[in-house]
């Protein structure tokens, strides 16, 4: 009987995979052809010139020609003077462990960074696509010393390579939760750079502070980031792992009465709030398995609904909508289970 009851499970994991693997599928399938899209996608790579820099003097040079890097990434207003700032990156990547350890990681996840262009490129040309006006930004790879991730502006988007080899590296950043780690990864620059990128176009009424307003406005974020990047898995995206995915998934119409039972759309409590659209790493409050942010997600799935029941709303008119509540009236949202 055990063995009958494993055998059940098994089948109906293995179903709901097919099923969120056909939406993911169907998503891609169903994305614009942007191939005769134009444009031009390229990466600046410092780190190698970062990790040989071998003196005061070529240091000084180095953060003297890109002061951006010296100014986010080693944060220069809280030294003195420039020579502490590069005698800092020098106690860093002259240090045998980094040149060794974690620079070899580097190179060995990115290698010389074709495929992260490619991704980039592709995402531009979707971008671009709904929105024609868009400028490409700089793209740059640089090595911070674990300090900081990553920038992204319309102007500039800075990356630190050495932060995003995932929990398995030799050297982590200190005090970054495992379920968080998780997301420092190369497959997921470019999905948080879309995310981060495309925000400026989501319009919103600041004087609807209920969680349903908020979950709308994260739903809008990432319809439209998946927009950019239709191909690429919710999970990457969302940072939730793949069996996060396929649990809320499959538990959608449970996730969505506890929403409704404990009148939670309407709240505009910020402590309340952000148990269901902050970052932590359960939403105890709903389940134990069942992840942070799970309002983030639900507000997309009530986007995803709101665009299948109007085709005729363009991604541009659904960024410009500020109105929560006529989003929500009209998404006929209903949990697929």
């Amino acid at each position: 009987m055990q063995r009958n009851n494993f055998r059940i499970l098994t089948l109906l994991f293995s179903f709901f995979m097919v099923l969120a693997c056909k939406s993911e599928d169907q998503a891609c399938q169903s994305a614009p052809d942007v191939s005769q899209i134009s444009i031009e996608v390229s990466i600046e790579d410092y780190t190698s010139e970062m990790v040989n820099l071998s003196d005061n003097e070529t240091a000084l040079n180095f953060i003297h020609e890109h002061p951006f890097i010296e100014d986010y990434f080693f944060e220069r207003k809280n030294k003195p003077n420039d020579s502490v700032v590069a005698q800092q990156m020098l106690n860093i990547f002259t240090n045998e462990a980094y040149q060794d350890t974690l620079y070899h990681e580097v190179n060995q996840a990115f290698g010389d960074f074709e495929q992260l262009k490619a991704d980039y490129q592709l995402a531009f040309q979707y971008y671009t696509y709904y929105y024609p006006e868009t400028e490409i930004p700089k793209i740059e790879v640089v090595l911070a010393g674990l300090r900081k991730d990553l920038y992204v502006s319309d102007a500039l988007i800075s990356i630190a390579a050495d932060y995003f080899l995932g929990p398995e590296a030799s050297f982590v950043p200190n005090g970054i939760p495992e379920y968080i780690l998780m997301r420092y990864q190369k497959e997921y620059i470019v999905p948080m750079t879309m995310l981060l990128l495309t925000q400026k176009h989501n319009k919103t009424n600041s004087s609807d502070q209920t969680l349903l307003a908020d979950m709308i406005f994260y739903g809008k974020s990432y319809y439209l980031a998946k927009q950019t990047i239709p191909c690429t898995p919710d999970s990457l995206l969302l940072g939730y792992t793949a069996k996060e995915i396929n649990d809320i998934n499959e538990n959608e119409h449970i996730i969505w009465a506890n929403f409704l039972e404990n009148d939670l759309l309407y709240e505009t409590s910020h402590f309340m709030k952000n148990k269901f659209i902050g970052e932590r790493p359960k939403t105890s409050e709903i389940s134990l398995v069942c992840p942070g942010r799970i309002g983030i997600w639900v507000g997309w799935q009530i986007i995803k609904s709101y665009m299948a029941n109007n085709p005729e709303v363009t991604v541009q008119e659904l960024m410009n909508n500020s109105n929560a509540q006529d989003i929500f009236s009209q998404s006929k949202y209903k949990p697929r289970n």
